[in-house]
C-alpha cells in the first residue's frame, strides 16, 4: 500500500503537449504559456512529456528543461505528474530523480519501449524507477503502442512497493479499470486513460483521467466531471456523446498532436507543430477551424448544464 496521500490527483488531468518554435526546437516560453493556459481554464494537474507531450521525440535534457520551465510556472498552484518512461532503465531514473529534485509531485512511466522485456524485466525496471524518486508513482498501462499488457500478478507484485500510487489505465477494456481499482484498494488512484469511454471509465471505478485529446476541450472534460460528481449521469452521458465524436475527428486528422496543437493556437495560445514523424496541422486548414467552432460551440452550449 502506499504511503503517500494522493487525493490531490482525483481530478482531470491534461496530457500536456509540448510547444516547438519554427525551428523544431523546444519553446520553453510557449510551454510556461500553455500552462498557464491550461490553469486559467481551471485545470488542476498536468502529465508532463508523455506520449502526447511527444517526450519519446525528446532528449533526456529537453525533457527536463520542459519540467523546470512547468515547475517554475504553475508548480506552486497545479498537479505535475512527469513522466519519466524511456527505453533505458537508467535515464528513466535519472530523469526520476530530475523530476524529484525540482519539486513534482509525481512520476510515471510506461514499462518499456521497442524492446518489449518480460515480466521481470519491466519489475526491475519500475522498480528502479519508485528507488530513484521519493514520490508517488503511477504505473502507465498501454498495451496497444508498448506490446506490454500488465498482467494481475505482476500488478499484485508492484502494490507491494509503497511507492507505487496508482496506475494510468489505457488498455481497451474497460473492466480493466474495475480489477485494477479492487486490487488497489479504496486509496489507490485508477486514472481512466481512453478518452472515449471517460465515462465507463469512472463509473467502472477510475478515480480521474488522463488524456491526450483534453488539451484541446479542457471545459468539457471539467464539465464532465462535475457532473459525474454530482451524479447526474443521464446529462454526463450527454457531455460524453458531445465529447466521442469530436475526439473521432481530431483523429482524422494526419496526426492528432497536430490537431490538438492547432486547436490550441486557434484558442489564443500559439504553441507550435509537433515533431516528425508526426505531421503539422495548419491553423488555416477549414476543416481544424471548422472543428474548433464546434468545440467552441460545445463549451457555450453545456456551460450551465
Amino acid at each position: 500500500m502506499s504511503r503517500y496521500d494522493c487525493s490531490r490527483f482525483r481530478n482531470v488531468t491534461v496530457a500536456l503537449n509540448t510547444p516547438f518554435d519554427k525551428e523544431g526546437e523546444v519553446d520553453l516560453s510557449a510551454v510556461k504559456r500553455v500552462v498557464r493556459y491550461f490553469h486559467n481554464k481551471g485545470v488542476k494537474s498536468l502529465y508532463v512529456c508523455g506520449s502526447t507531450g511527444e517526450g519519446f521525440l525528446l532528449t533526456n535534457e529537453e525533457r527536463k528543461r520542459v519540467v523546470e520551465a512547468v515547475m517554475e510556472e504553475v508548480g506552486a498552484e497545479m498537479n505535475i505528474i512527469v513522466h519519466v518512461g524511456t527505453a533505458s532503465t537508467r535515464q528513466s531514473a535519472d530523469l526520476a530523480t530530475h523530476a524529484w529534485e525540482v519539486g513534482a509531485h509525481a512520476t510515471s512511466a510506461v514499462p518499456c519501449v521497442y524492446y518489449r522485456p518480460g515480466e521481470e524485466g519491466v519489475y526491475r525496471h519500475w522498480t528502479a524507477i519508485t528507488e530513484a524518486a521519493d514520490l508517488p508513482f503511477f504505473i502507465y498501462n498501454i498495451p496497444q503502442l508498448t506490446g506490454f499488457n500488465l498482467s494481475m500478478g505482476l500488478f499484485e507484485r508492484m502494490l507491494q512497493n509503497e511507492r507505487v500510487a496508482g496506475i494510468k489505465c489505457s488498455s481497451d477494456p474497460a473492466h480493466d479499470i474495475m480489477r485494477f481499482k479492487q486490487a488497489g484498494g479504496d486509496d489507490f488512484i485508477v486514472f481512466n486513460g481512453p478518452d472515449e469511454q471517460y465515462l465507463a471509465g469512472r463509473m467502472m471505478g477510475a478515480d480521474a483521467g488522463i488524456g491526450g485529446t483534453y488539451g484541446a476541450m479542457p471545459e468539457l472534460y471539467l464539465k464532465l466531471e462535475e457532473l459525474i460528481r454530482r451524479g447526474d449521469y443521464e446529462t454526463a452521458k450527454k457531455v460524453q456523446g458531445i465529447i466521442t465524436p469530436l475526439i473521432y475527428k481530431l483523429c482524422a486528422f494526419p496526426s492528432m498532436y497536430g490537431a490538438v496543437k492547432a486547436i490550441i493556437h486557434l484558442d489564443g495560445c500559439p504553441i507550435g507543430e509537433p515533431r516528425l514523424p508526426f505531421l503539422p496541422v495548419s491553423t488555416e486548414d477549414p476543416a481544424i477551424v471548422a472543428l474548433y467552432r464546434e468545440i467552441r460551440q460545445a463549451v457555450e452550449e453545456t456551460k450551465n448544464w
